[in-house]
């Protein structure tokens, strides 16, 4: 069986291929076509497909990931979207939250316009509080009015958010389908189904992007299988999730707001996959693209969840990967500010033009020339053509950056690098350093393609000791789309302290979620001995605002299973920051299930030992690091065997990435091929 992974970034589609049954993988890489992005993932199967030697009937499965929830809310793309809500809260949106997250002393800072307009934002009669209990009667009379002003202003997608409809869903659902019988044309986005739990400007925001998307969503998911269906490609196809798992995509459909962030998710879940095999239980990911870094802490290989992220700066409460992200990436633009300082991203040349060495019509500095003026990337090995391009990247460094600043064109690409590293840095530091974990007690996991380029630098400066580069990078994101599961999370929002709680309430909350966790893997056709339900329930000390997430156990909840609870949530909260108030009463918040459905995972470690290679020895050439040139050892990876051992400085290139062993460091190459560099840091 053979199931295809295909992650589509700013700057490159990357796929992988990989037959289940034997383990044996294949990648691929193609540019991303923003303006037709259909032409790049068909660009990259045609590709992928020839070098494996299959057929397109052939697919199987195709489990696809994309930035392109992202990449549509930040353009603004869809204006044609409204909102229903309760009589009185039209203005949520805009009130929002009463702090100042960036700075609680700027009364002028910005905040993103709401993604629905004030006009465009309807209200209607009805009511009900907190418990659940209707106070005001619903008036369906006022739909057809709404109905006759969304054909006038020609909306194609409404949300709807009722007042504590997380409590009781009756009154939304009732709109929901009278919404959808007079006025079939459109799409309908509930918060009762997206996102049912408290917090009326976190659900009121995730229902509007999800209303927002769910157009652009739908007429991608068409034009994907309809692209699959003219070329002969009967897979099942699947969706990469914000929750570390995929949906199919007729799911998909109705809940885009679930798919943001999926590509650099992937790459988190590979990166643990592998962290597994290698006997690694603490990593920190590190994946450098084109346009941002994405960084996330694993510890004891469990994967940390939030409930609590942003797109472009607007809220969405729906189960995703905690991880941090800044726009620093190969292409990030290299400038000199009014001030006289260097600055680099977060605006980036993307795919098009892309770098100047690119030759495409790039004529701003990027990360990527900067690499290749100090000789970190390589002309001899590197995926792009690059043989006449280094005297152009010059040239574009010396206009731009080395004559404004009086500075040599070597000390301004070096510039560039340490301005970039100083900020990854200060991105890992924000996920570990700032909630406590210690660097030097994690392994460094770098992958995308600028990864392996930055990894030893970043390492060294943290004082920490090992990082490993698994085989093929570039692509490291879609190999963790193959090894993810389907997986669907339900919630349901009801506050009560410790002495409110019993083992009668309880029951029944989660029998209640595991049947509907059930229905969910039934509707996508998980068989009965893949599936696996995962109990959650979020809870905080009575009177906090924010809650921890505590595992508890599947079967018959007893007195028992509740006192132990509260026990683990003590813990965890005396884990998180370094207190536990165990007099204090705890308040029962959110309680949650992870349906999922396994599939079956490839043996990638015998497929690692299966592949032949041939010894070659290196070429030579020049590298400059620190001010220093260096003549350095340039190696082709396919052509490196398991216990070779690399003394640094030297670069290492693959199919869409280069690996960079800095002076003082020395790498090996392990039985799956990774590339495992050592930093040196405790000989110093």
């Amino acid at each position: 069986m053979y199931r295809l992974g295909i992650d589509t970034g700013g700057t490159n589609t990357d796929v992988v291929l990989t037959n289940v049954e034997t383990g044996r993988m294949y990648y691929a890489k193609t540019p991303t076509t923003p303006k037709a992005l259909m032409r790049g993932i068909m660009n990259g199967i045609e590709k992928i497909v020839k070098i494996s030697g299959i057929k397109n009937s052939e697919l199987d499965e195709l489990v696809y990931g994309t930035t392109i929830v992202v990449n549509m809310i930040a353009q603004k793309e869809n204006e044609a979207t409204a909102l229903i809500t309760t009589k009185g809260f039209k203005d949520v949106l805009e009130i929002g939250r009463a702090y100042r997250k960036e700075n609680i002393y700027d009364i002028q800072m910005d905040v993103p316009e709401p993604l629905v307009k004030r006009n465009l934002r309807f209200e209607i009669s009805g009511r009900i509080n907190f418990q659940g209990k209707e106070t005001e009667a619903l008036d369906l009379t006022e739909i057809p009015a709404i109905v006759e002003e969304l054909r006038a202003k020609q909306i194609k997608s409404v949300g709807i958010c009722l007042m504590h409809s997380y409590a009781n869903p009756a009154h939304e659902q009732a709109v929901k389908e009278a919404l959808k019988k007079a006025w079939p044309e459109g799409y309908v986005s509930a918060s009762s189904d997206i996102n049912p739990q408290f917090r009326e400007y976190e659900r009121t925001s995730t229902t509007v992007i999800n209303a927002y998307m769910m157009p652009n969503m739908a007429s991608h998911i068409v034009d994907f299988e309809e692209h699959m269906a003219k070329n002969n490609i009967g897979a099942e196809l699947f969706m990469m999730q914000s929750n570390a798992g995929v949906m199919t995509f007729d799911v998909a459909k109705t809940k885009p707001v679930a798919v943001a962030d999926s590509g650099p998710i992937a790459g988190i879940i590979a990166a643990n996959y592998l962290s597994k095999m290698m006997g690694e239980k603490n990593i920190i990911t590190f994946d450098i693209g084109g346009t941002s870094t994405d960084v996330a802490l694993i510890q004891d290989n469990v994967i940390k969840f939030t409930t609590e992220s942003h797109i472009e700066g607007y809220p969405i409460s729906v189960p995703s990967v905690d991880l941090s992200f800044i726009g620093a990436g190969g292409g990030s633009l290299a400038y000199v500010d009014r001030g006289g300082a260097l600055k680099v991203g977060p605006q980036s040349a993307g795919a098009d033009p892309g770098p100047v060495c690119y030759g495409r019509g790039g004529t701003r500095p990027t990360v990527t020339d900067a690499n290749l003026v100090t000789g970190h990337i390589r002309p001899e090995i590197f995926e792009e053509n690059l043989t006449n391009a280094l005297e152009t990247t010059k040239a574009a460094i010396e206009e731009h950056i080395a004559k404004p600043m009086g500075i040599s064109v070597m000390q301004a690409a070096e510039g560039i690098l340490q301005v970039i590293n100083s900020n990854m840095l200060r991105c890992i530091k924000l996920i570990s350093v700032q909630k406590g974990y210690d660097p030097r007690e994690f392994a460094l996991v770098c992958y995308g393609g600028g990864g392996g380029m930055h990894a030893g630098k970043i390492a060294e400066e943290l004082e920490m000791e090992k990082v490993i580069v698994p085989y093929s990078p570039g692509t490291f994101s879609a190999m963790g789309l193959v090894l993810s599961d389907i997986k669907a999370d339900h919630v349901h929002t009801k506050l009560l302290t410790r002495e409110q709680v019993n083992p009668e309430i309880m029951n029944e909350i989660y029998n209640e979620l595991d049947k509907r966790g059930v229905e969910s893997l039934e509707e996508q056709d998980v068989p009965e001995n893949d599936r696996l339900l995962v109990r959650t329930c979020d809870m905080r000390y009575f009177g906090q605002a924010f809650e921890i997430s505590v595992p508890m156990p599947s079967g018959e909840i007893t007195e028992q299973v509740i006192e132990d609870l509260a026990d683990a949530f003590h813990e965890m909260h005396r884990k998180a920051y370094g207190h536990c108030m165990k007099e204090d009463p705890i308040e029962f918040v959110n309680y949650r299930v992870s349906a999922i459905g396994s599939f079956v995972k490839p043996d990638v470690v015998s497929s690692a030992s299966a592949a032949k290679k041939e010894k070659k020895e290196p070429i030579y050439g020049t590298a400059v690091f620190d001010g220093v040139e260096h003549n350095v050892p340039i190696y082709e990876r396919d052509t490196l065997l398991p216990g070779d051992v690399i003394q640094g400085p030297a670069v290492i290139g693959e199919m869409g990435a280069t690996v960079v062993v800095y002076p003082g460091h020395h790498a090996e190459v392990d039985k799956m091929q990774n590339i495992i560099m050592y930093t040196n840091v405790n000989k110093k």
